[in-house]
């Protein structure tokens, strides 16, 4: 494995607070969470800096790949952050790279890779990304 991307090179973090049911039968936070914790910090991330409304808004983005490296545990009660940044930008497709922190380190306990395509909602064709989605993505590019 490659040397993981540190903090600084994120430029959105999403904080977040491990649960005891976060744990697995291991004592550490599984592989299933942190890919629902990227789900969450990413989603987050779209809503405040993008203005994306999932729920009803016209474009949807949905996830066509991902894939996560694993440096470290963590686990209730360490409290984390998740870094969001862009790594590329084609037409509709957006690859982002995510990173799982323990608040204070530097280095993180698993870094994703995830890639969401935005489609327009009503018909399912690959969707022109509204100005101030474009913008907000452009400003997390790493």
């Amino acid at each position: 494995m490659s040397n993981p991307p540190l903090r600084p090179h994120f430029p959105y973090l999403h904080p977040l607070s491990s649960r005891w049911q976060d744990n697995d039968l291991n004592g550490q936070i599984g592989s299933a969470t942190v890919y629902g914790f990227f789900d969450t910090a990413l989603q987050a991330c779209l809503i405040e800096q993008a203005g994306l409304d999932p729920q009803d808004g016209e474009v949807v983005g949905f996830v066509v790949s991902s894939s996560c490296d694993f440096y470290a545990s963590a686990a209730f009660p360490d409290l984390l952050q998740i870094g969001v940044r862009v790594e590329r930008l084609a037409g509709s497709s957006v690859e982002y790279a995510l990173a799982l922190f323990q608040v204070g380190q530097e280095q993180p306990c698993a870094v994703g890779r995830l890639v969401q395509v935005f489609v327009e909602r009503h018909s399912g064709q690959p969707a022109v990304l509204p100005e101030r989605l474009l913008t907000a993505l452009e400003v997390l590019r790493g």
